[in-house]
């Protein structure tokens, strides 16, 4: 173990010992009852399903966020981004898919970054069932909690939830008729208007909820390449139904409908350079290799290192420059209204997707829970029923900044063409789910505990990539050759798990899933031609195979345990510790499309280290934990400590080229190394006088490298081999806390009155933006505030979020450098984008329950 690694654990030891002393000495003094942890705080009382069950947050032994429906409210969370921002331990990052927009959410938790645009290692679930983006959990109205499930989470949730699991639990409609109506204006056209119905249409036996909202907001800046335009603007209008059927009192049926719609603009994101970029008289000149400094300055640059010989920026990233960033080439004209209508390489026809840039997504979603008391035995029986579709399209600026000053030379009043230089393109993927699970479950109220169950998951996925660029600038139609080959999968789990109460205060639980995951090959859209020789090197069948054909599969079995033993050191504290494995299989098990490509695309593709099968990345995590009640109820503290190795890390690669003038992506997945992972998380709530709240939670995710492999890292920074061993996995914050103090009242002369203010701080550390470990975000702290009064059903605030207008980054990424000529495009990642956050918003929100 290294000294770095081992003054880390060192200090993290020593954090745990001393909670662990405070609270022992605590214990004593303090006469606690079982029901304690009912009557306090909102966190003794939650009730969360993370083992396929409904217990008690305190007496669940699994790490565990749970944010109740109040606390949503008392909050303002409203987005995936939101729930980042209010807990410890998690990022998120919107940049790596090359904007920052709502299309692609990449969540971190504990540290554990997804090295993939197309995987994910922390599962999505509404009650329970998988959805295919981290975006359509916040399509649910006000749910009645969110969980926040730390560490390996396959035993009971199957593939992907690698690192943890986010469940949105939905709310039951009520026993009688009633509903809510909540508006919100505020600063930059915010607006957001959201309600709820409910009742029983047949009294107890039949129920339904409906929930309703549209919301829209502009951006935070504006495009400097169009002063008109603000960029991150961003609308929504969502609708669900839920319907609960309880004939008898043994069986209860749930089925729940989303429907949600989003329509963004061009999103907020900035970029820093490594090189300057002019002008001159139209043409590009980067005066690095040129040595002339003719022009006019277009891109400038922000180096203030060298490394392998060429610039880069170390350090932390400095201040981009507002004349040159954030911009955009969003021009809309009759010329991309044409390029648009091509359906040739778009997943469906135009006038479901974008009809010019931004983001334009639909996403169904629909869920179905059958549960049946079988009689008096204890046992029963579930079925789990969920089914997802979503689409969306995305057309981006690629280039990330104002190139109208480079001149497009093929361009000809005759033709018609894009007069300036530009690179946009035109992004799309329909992604589809069908899971069922059933489960047989015991408890008969004694020591016992047992479940056995069985799942099956299909996942499909098309994307679809077309060349706005070629076809502004040359002029030249995007190809059916082009289609980007499907994904898809079919996943078979058997799980289980045996709970004992060995005496009243130790029990031990045994949990696994045998999970196969089948993974198919699919051509691209110009068909695979694989030779004899290619079929040895790669392992793959010989011969030709059609367009968008499937040609190959590889099935992957994994046995995921998890074994948990926790004891009661009273009524109201428990102590507990896990081991647990966990594998993920992506659907980018495959790297098909450089095979599919030209010889020039298939040479590209080895020289960054591709191959066509990528094994799947595991996990062995190791938890020790602590929940415990005191004070009848107005403490509560829960913590977490873990160590765990993660192996055949998946690395995302990608290579610009250009090839008979025209330029060309290579990208693929590749196994890129090992990284132990480790940290200690702390939540405490507290009440100390009636009234008043202090919740305060902290979270150290470290990491260290033990090996890793990216060519185009070790190009830019001359690191390779050892040289990565010891520094901190990209993308996450090693340090991260919210601190929230809530005070609430009543005016004894005023009848059902009462008031509330509430801040909010949340900080996390800086991000790194690779394992090399020589750029980085620094970290970012942000205050939000609300105060406002109730008056029986009807309730006024006033809120601020982001007061102090933070403007540090959120998020980063590296990219290729465009430009007309592509000299910088093959220097690897040349340039920086940044996810820009949403400034100082003031509001006013009124609601009325009925």
């Amino acid at each position: 173990m290294n000294t770095r690694l081992q003054t880390k654990l060192s200090g993290a030891s020593m954090m745990v010992v001393s909670a662990l002393l405070g609270v022992g000495v605590a214990a004593p003094a303090q006469a606690q009852s079982e029901t304690a942890r009912s009557e306090g705080l909102a966190g003794s009382s939650i009730v969360v399903t993370a083992r396929k069950r409904e217990e008690s947050l305190l007496e669940t032994p699994i790490a565990i966020t749970a944010l109740s429906s109040d606390q949503i409210e008392k909050q303002g969370i409203r987005s995936i981004n939101d729930v980042v921002l209010n807990t410890p331990g998690i990022n998120v990052s919107n940049v790596n898919s090359g904007r920052n927009d709502r299309s692609f959410q990449q969540i971190t938790l504990r540290g554990m970054t997804p090295s993939t645009t197309n995987s994910t290692l922390t599962a999505s679930f509404i009650d329970g069932v998988p959805v295919a983006s981290a975006t359509a959990l916040m399509g649910i109205t006000d749910p009645e909690r969110i969980e926040i499930l730390k560490g390996p989470q396959n035993a009971y949730f199957g593939r992907n939830a690698f690192a943890g699991a986010i469940n949105v639990v939905t709310k039951t409609p009520a026993d009688s008729f009633g509903g809510n109506v909540r508006a919100m204006v505020g600063t930059r056209d915010n607006f957001d208007v959201q309600g709820s119905l409910e009742g029983q249409l047949v009294p107890g036996i039949l129920g339904f909820r409906l929930t309703g909202r549209s919301m829209s907001k502009s951006g935070s800046y504006t495009n400097g390449a169009n002063p008109n335009q603000t960029l991150g603007d961003q609308s929504s209008d969502i609708g669900t139904l839920q319907l609960e059927f309880t004939p008898t009192s043994q069986l209860t049926v749930k089925a729940f409908g989303m429907y949600s719609r989003d329509k963004d603009g061009p999103s907020a994101q900035g970029m820093a350079s490594a090189y300057e970029v002019r002008a001159n008289n139209g043409s590009p000149n980067v005066p690095y290799f040129s040595g002339s400094n003719a022009g006019e300055v277009v891109i400038p640059s922000m180096a203030n290192c060298t490394l392998a010989g060429r610039p880069w920026i170390c350090g932390a990233v400095p201040k981009i420059d507002s004349r040159y960033s954030p911009a955009q080439n969003t021009t809309e004209d009759a010329l991309l209204a044409g390029i648009l209508g091509d359906d040739t390489n778009r997943i469906t026809s135009h006038g479901k997707g974008v009809d010019g840039y931004g983001l334009s997504r639909e996403y169904y979603h629909l869920h179905m829970n059958v549960d049946y008391e079988l009689g008096d035995t204890g046992l029963t029986v579930s079925s789990l029923t969920g089914y997802n579709n979503e689409f969306y399209s995305e057309l981006a600026d690629l280039d990330n900044y104002d190139s109208s000053a480079f001149t497009n030379f093929a361009a000809t009043p005759a033709n018609g063409l894009r007069g300036y230089w530009s690179f946009p393109y035109l992004v799309e993927r329909r992604n589809k789910d069908f899971s069922q699970e059933l489960r047989l479950s015991f408890d008969d109220g004694g020591p016992l505990q047992a479940m056995l169950g069985a799942s099956y998951l299909y996942t499909s996925a098309t994307p679809g990539l077309v060349s706005v660029s070629n076809f502004e600038q040359y002029g030249i139609p995007a190809p059916a050759s082009a289609r980007q080959p499907p994904q898809k999968a079919r996943t078979y789990g058997i799980f289980g798990s045996l709970s004992y109460e060995i005496t009243d205060a130790l029990s031990i639980n045994l949990e696994g899933r045998y999970q196969r995951d089948k993974i198919y090959a699919f051509a691209g859209g110009a068909g695979t031609n694989i030779s004899a020789d290619a079929a040895e090197i790669y392992g793959l069948p010989a011969g030709n195979f059609a367009p968008l054909e499937s040609f190959y599969n590889q099935t992957f079995n994994n046995f995921l345990p998890r074994v948990i033993i926790n004891y009661d050191l009273t009524p109201d504290m428990m102590i507990y510790a896990s081991w647990s494995k966990a594998a993920n299989v992506s659907l980018s098990s495959f790297n098909t499309s450089f095979i599919s490509g030209t010889q020039a695309e298939v040479e590209a593709g080895e020289s960054i280290g591709l191959g066509v099968i990528v094994k799947p990345e595991k996990l062995d995590n190791y938890e020790l934990g602590f929940k415990g009640s005191f004070l009848n109820g107005r403490l509560v503290v829960t913590s977490a400590a873990y160590f765990a190795t993660w192996k055949d890390q998946h690395n995302d690669r990608s290579v610009i080229f250009a090839s008979g003038g025209q330029p060309l992506i290579v990208r693929g997945v590749a196994n890129s190394g090992k990284t132990n992972v480790y940290g200690l998380e702390l939540d405490v709530m507290a009440e100390p006088v009636d009234g008043f709240s202090i919740t305060a939670s902290g979270a150290w995710n470290g990491s260290s490298v033990r090996s890793f492999d990216n060519p185009a890292v070790t190009l830019r920074t001359g690191f390779e081999g050892d040289d990565f061993k010891g520094n901190t996995l990209p993308l996450t914050s090693e340090y991260s806390g919210n601190l929230a103090l809530m005070y609430t009242g009543e005016v004894s002369d005023w009848d059902d009155f009462s008031y509330f203010a509430r801040g909010d701080l949340s900080y996390k550390s800086k991000q790194y933006v690779d394992p090399a470990n020589q750029t980085w975000i620094k970290g970012r702290a942000q205050v939000n505030a609300r105060i406002g009064f109730t008056k029986g059903d009807f309730t006024l605030e006033g809120f601020v979020t982001n007061l102090f207008n933070n403007k540090q980054y959120t998020s980063i990424a590296q990219n290729n450098l465009l430009e007309p000529s592509y000299l910088l495009a093959s220097q690897s990642y040349a340039y920086l984008n940044l996810a820009l956050p949403e400034l100082r918003t003031w509001g006013l929100q009124a609601s009325y329950n009925f």
